[in-house]
């Protein structure tokens, strides 16, 4: 295979993740350390401002079945086009909020942008262009969660020039999305992502059908790297899929570790600050937790190649359940670096490797509206800031939202653990070669 297909497949998978880490800084990131200055100037309580995270959250969860929509009808690149549009406008519109509704509004359009731009389509890309998926979709996760580290950094940078307050921030992020869509959308990705991803399934409909698979007859694609990785040969259908106990508690770890990681983002530094911790400190161990997540996503793709992602998942959750705990428990500084470093490893490894195990277990035609239907489910995942603020409001302490967190991960690490591979006992209606052999309307693999 010449080297020129993997490069224009890196370029785009690069133009993506970039777009999609200034993305993430200008929203999550970011908002949980500007939120207790919004706090404090317009005078909320910790409920009221954790509710805005909670419909950011939501709105993301509920809107990942949109993008799926999109990218059928319109392609990939008018879907990005449109979700930076709207983040955008909802950045723009957070700086100059001036109450509540105003500021759950903002946070409900960015909510609506954020799936079109980020893991959704970047997913789809890969799935496409790349044979060694889990090792795209890790250098993809490094560059977008570069985002989570320099959020912090980039607001305390701009409170800390002169004049400069949380409105400002939120202004300048809005052009720099802006810019970096219109660029990813023209210059990044290629015109056939222009074509509406509907065109794909005609095709492969209208090609011959493989003879029908009995359900004992079911085996793995032959695996290119690792000889322990289960990796199916059939295509499920979305329905089919759905009903596996598998899918389910992927969905479950997928939508805990998103639980986990907007409750920490959003209170992790009022909660330390409370305790005593200094700000820079606070803001500090956030930012150190976002830089291992960095870290440990590349490893983490670049493994779950070689061996079964299954227990990239486990290990993932039994760090971020010590992680929790410990930020539940203690404000000494030394401790503090098992909760970053934790927490760290669990929110860089877990998404990557749920979303690695959907494409080994149910295969590639339908993993648009698969993994669509597993980042809805992480809606629920709102609600950790909401509760962590109402149980601040009421006991006066975010520590009990912390332990709770810890506790669900150390079920969820129990149900992964045991977990294994589907197997059918209704097969689609039609059944491809095995995934990675063959592109039909988007092109040739990429190594």
């Amino acid at each position: 295979m010449s080297t020129k297909i993997p490069f224009k497949a890196g370029s785009q998978l690069v133009a993506m993740s970039s777009l999609e880490l200034l993305l993430a800084a200008a929203t999550y990131s970011s908002l949980g350390v500007v939120l207790p200055f919004m706090v404090m100037d317009l005078d909320w309580n910790w409920a009221q401002a954790g509710f805005g995270f909670t419909v950011l959250g939501a709105v993301t969860g509920v809107a990942s079945s949109v993008p799926p929509l999109l990218i059928r009808r319109l392609g990939v690149r008018n879907t990005v086009l449109i979700g930076g549009l709207l983040a955008s406008l909802g950045l723009y519109l957070l700086h100059g909020v001036n109450s509540l509704p105003q500021y759950y509004i903002a946070a409900a359009i960015c909510g609506l942008a954020y799936p079109m731009m980020a893991s959704i389509p970047t997913t789809f890309l890969v799935s496409r262009l790349f044979q060694r998926q889990s090792t795209a979709l890790g250098v993809a996760a490094t560059i977008s969660g570069m985002g989570t580290v320099v959020g912090p950094l980039m607001v305390l940078g701009v409170l800390a020039l002169q004049g400069q307050t949380w409105r400002n921030y939120w202004e300048y992020q809005a052009l720099a999305i802006l810019a970096a869509t219109v660029l990813c959308v023209i210059i990044g990705l290629e015109r056939r992502f222009s074509r509406p991803a509907r065109d794909e399934l005609i095709a492969q409909e209208a090609d011959p059908v493989a003879p029908t698979i009995m359900p004992d007859q079911v085996e793995t694609a032959p695996p290119r790297r690792g000889s322990n990785i289960y990796r199916t040969s059939v295509d499920w259908t979305t329905k089919v899929a759905m009903r596996t106990s598998q899918f389910k508690i992927l969905a479950a770890a997928y939508c805990l570790n998103m639980m986990c990681l907007v409750t920490v983002t959003s209170l992790s530094v009022g909660h330390l600050i409370e305790r005593g911790v200094p700000e820079t400190v606070a803001g500090g161990m956030l930012s150190i937790e976002a830089l291992i997540a960095v870290l440990i996503r590349g490893f983490s793709g670049v493994l779950g190649d070689i061996f079964d992602p299954k227990h990239l998942v486990s290990f993932a959750l039994c760090a971020t359940m010590i992680g929790c705990a410990v930020l539940a428990l203690t404000a000494d500084h030394v401790m503090l670096l098992f909760y970053a470093v934790g927490t760290g490893i669990g929110f860089g490894t877990t998404q990557l490797a749920c979303t690695v195990l959907l494409l080994n277990y149910f295969g590639r035609k339908y993993n648009l509206e698969l993994f669509s239907a597993m980042c809805v489910t992480g809606a629920i995942s709102a609600l950790g800031p909401l509760i962590g603020g109402v149980i601040r409001d009421v006991s006066g302490s975010f520590s009990l939202i912390f332990l709770l967190l810890s506790v669900l991960s150390a079920g969820v690490f129990m149900l992964v653990l045991f977990m294994k591979p589907p197997y059918p006992e209704e097969l689609p209606a039609s059944v491809d070669e095995p995934v990675g052999d063959a592109d039909i309307e988007y092109g040739q693999l990429a190594e």
